[in-house]
């Protein structure tokens, strides 16, 4: 009798044992990033967000890493797009128009491609289709999941001054005219977030 007691004390100890060592080794639960945590914005109109653009981290046409510094300070107007997105080809030459309407000392539209994993295809792209004077970025490992969640392409984002992103929007817009362009010259003259809808080019 004793010794089947004994038998099933030992063996009782042992699941403990067991039971402790998976509790021991459990991996820590991760910590749920900016990106997933954002609030999805509704499509074709801007949605007020908080981020920090300046961890976003493209590359150049030539595959390396992009030197952002020209587009601190500045107003942005960040859009991500990829070659193989209809809607966001559609938009480029307004995105174009804009920054040679509004570019300068103070505003800057910054085209940053996704999951390119050729650089030297963007830069001929974008002069392809009425976007020469665009950036040439790609951002290969979706560093900008660490702002926003990027559900959909087109998306685009109103980062202030500072560096941090204010608002985005899903879809694709008509920049250089209506709604679009007066969102973006809001956001430049004073932070303003306009939520109207955003007309597409025709």
């Amino acid at each position: 009798m004793n010794r089947i007691l004994l038998i099933a004390i030992a063996a009782v100890l042992a699941v403990i044992g067991v039971v402790g060592a998976i509790s021991v080794q459990r991996p820590h639960e991760s910590v749920p990033s900016a990106a997933t945590t954002t609030t999805r914005p509704p499509v074709s109109r801007f949605a007020p967000i908080e981020g920090d653009f300046t961890v976003v981290a493209p590359v150049d046409g030539k595959g390396q890493p992009a030197d952002m510094a020209p587009y601190r300070g500045k107003v942005l107007l960040v859009n991500l797009w990829a070659t193989w997105c209809a809607p966001c080809i559609k938009e480029l030459p307004s995105l174009g128009t804009l920054q040679q309407e509004l570019g300068g000392d103070q505003f800057q539209v910054v085209t940053i491609a996704i999951d390119e994993r050729d650089p030297t295809k963007i830069e001929p792209f974008l002069a392809g289709h009425g976007a020469a004077t665009l950036p040439v970025l790609i951002d290969r490992d979706r560093t900008i999941e660490k702002v926003a969640q990027v559900i959909a392409l087109p998306t685009s984002l109103l980062v202030d001054r500072d560096g941090k992103v204010k608002a985005m929007v899903t879809g694709d817009a008509c920049w250089n005219s209506g709604t679009a362009l007066a969102a973006v010259k809001a956001f430049i003259a004073d932070g303003t977030v306009m939520t109207d809808e955003l007309k597409t080019c025709e």
